[in-house]
């Protein structure tokens, strides 16, 4: 993961000399990515923030739809990382984890948004199905049922395509 992050970095150095916007977002994106699963948050949030910034000024609205996702993600790694240092049931855990969480769905919400007004279905499940496990962390079962049958009537869309290009 080290010589990945070497590598994004470069990436991003690049980018941003010969002025290439577009590239210089998908590269702070694609650092914070390997920054969250080399576990440091803050920086990754730094990263996807930089995505995200990037992708309204551009007005590339599918990169800003991805940059809300990750930054989504990284708050849930984050969240679960906090929360793995003690044993407390979904919507017991420590303020902080609860924040992270909270954090985490509002990314996955706006990122919702945005992919169904760009028709994503496929993006729709991933923030359903992210939302679900996020609503459960946070105590939210009510919530967390909702955006699961929501997922799960996306895959069944997905899996119908599959069925009928068979026939």
């Amino acid at each position: 993961h080290d010589a990945l992050q070497i590598y994004h970095h470069h990436d991003l150095t690049l980018a941003r000399t010969i002025g290439d916007r577009l590239g210089e977002a998908k590269a702070s994106g694609n650092l914070g990515n390997t920054l969250k699963v080399l576990g440091n948050f803050n920086e990754a949030i730094i990263c996807c923030q930089k995505h995200l910034e990037i992708s309204r000024e551009i007005c590339d609205k599918v990169g800003e739809a991805r940059a809300l996702y990750n930054l989504g993600n990284v708050y849930h790694s984050k969240g679960k990382n906090i929360g793995c240092t003690g044993t407390s049931d979904p919507g017991e855990l420590p303020e902080e984890v609860m924040t992270c969480l909270q954090q985490a769905a509002d990314y996955y919400e706006a990122n919702l948004s945005m992919v169904t007004d760009l028709g994503d279905r496929a993006a729709q499940g991933r923030a359903y199905g992210n939302l679900g496990n996020t609503h459960y962390l946070l105590g939210n079962y009510r919530k967390a049922v909702v955006s699961h049958e929501q997922r799960l009537l996306i895959a069944k869309e997905f899996g119908d395509r599959t069925d009928r290009s068979e026939e």
